[in-house]
């Protein structure tokens, strides 16, 4: 029997912890969703990255959502880490600093976790002593692009030289003369064809909706990352190609020693749900939630699938609140069924993907609440 998206997603996905880290620019997800202090938020929790951004933008409430238990247990874990421990050793944790004593940080933050939490991570100690930033499968798969398939086109001096860059014109020169070489652009299409992705980063249920080849577009997306958005400060190519972040206090909100201490601040705004959206969405009266985080799960959803979960956004919410959503190979956004309930905002999402650091998305979708009231 075929599995419906949410079912797919939640077997390929719900024993694992996919992405340790976002992979989805919260610069983007701010800019969208411009939350402030009367919003009450549902995000898809992923690795917690961007609700926690979320948090610390100002947010009343996060309620951080995702079918998968270990994505929660990530999520919780780091969220304490931030909340009792100094910066240092939550760095630490994270696998960003080589203070080390990560299992011994995890038991000092042990008595503050839940029971499924502290059941997750004990099994799983050996995840924690690599750092919790690396212990993802995507993270692994871009750890075998960087170790095994770099190197085969370029010298590990030549990769220090294109971090190093300051100047985007001195970007786009090297790009052009010494990085985007044959090599380069065949083992790229290799490495992120969807057979590899399914594979070894993604899953197959994650393509369940892509029509023709991939790595094509994501040679593009990559193309444009590299030669016009400054890679000094976009911390996720920092990361594919060197495995850390070159400066903490430009990387992810929370790793900053403002954002650490705002995230400790913010923590008791933060609330946990293991469940699908549509399903918890269902579940709660309207007005409940002013602004969604879906990340990119239209994407794993058919047409209907989607519409049923963009429905359920505006029966949960009110005139005014706002959606925000990647595309990352699937043109997902609202259908012309929903014209008079959702208005979509195509030049500001126009504008942010072009600004997206994580960059291997094809858009981004904003829209907006106009009428919560509608007939078939």
């Amino acid at each position: 029997m075929s599995q419906h998206g949410t079912e797919a997603t939640r077997a390929a996905l719900g024993g694992r912890i996919s992405y340790a880290q976002s992979w989805k620019d919260p610069a983007v997800l701010l800019g969208g969703l411009r939350v402030n202090a009367d919003d009450d938020v549902l995000s898809v929790c992923a690795s917690g990255d961007n609700s926690f951004a979320l948090a610390i933008a100002g947010a009343r409430s996060v309620t951080a959502i995702d079918l998968s238990g270990p994505q929660i247990a990530l999520a919780k874990l780091k969220l304490a880490g931030a909340k009792h421990l100094n910066l240092a050793r939550f760095h630490s944790l994270l696998g960003l600093s080589g203070l080390g004593q990560r299992i011994y940080l995890y038991h000092l933050l042990r008595p503050h976790l839940d029971e499924a939490t502290v059941a997750f991570w004990d099994a799983n100690e050996a995840l924690i002593r690599e750092g919790l930033l690396g212990c993802g499968k995507f993270e692994h798969y871009l750890s075998l692009f960087r170790d095994r398939m770099l190197p085969l086109v370029h010298r590990q001096s030549t990769v220090d030289e294109f971090l190093d860059l300051a100047d985007l014109d001195a970007q786009r020169k090297f790009f052009v003369e010494r990085w985007n070489n044959r090599r380069w652009r065949a083992l790229f299409r290799v490495f992120f064809s969807q057979t590899v992705m399914a594979r070894s980063g993604r899953s197959a249920a994650q393509f369940a909706h892509v029509e023709g080849a991939v790595s094509g577009a994501f040679l593009e997306r990559t193309s444009h990352v590299m030669q016009e958005i400054p890679i000094a400060s976009n911390p996720y190519l920092q990361w594919i190609l060197a495995g850390k972040y070159r400066d903490l206090e430009h990387s992810q909100p929370y790793l900053s020693a403002e954002g650490h201490k705002a995230l400790g601040i913010a923590a008791d705004r933060i609330e946990f749900v293991h469940d699908d959206l549509i399903t918890h969405l269902a579940g709660v009266e309207a007005g409940t939630y002013s602004a969604f985080n879906l990340s990119d799960v239209p994407e794993y959803l058919s047409e209907a699938e989607s519409e049923t979960l963009l429905r359920a956004c505006v029966a949960a919410s009110g005139v005014g609140a706002r959606l925000a959503y990647w595309n990352l190979l699937v043109p997902r956004w609202r259908p012309p069924s929903m014209a008079k309930m959702l208005s979509r905002d195509t030049a500001l999402g126009e504008r942010l993907i072009r600004q997206d650091r994580a960059f291997v998305y094809g858009a981004f979708q904003v829209e907006t609440v106009e009428c919560s009231t509608f007939s078939h």
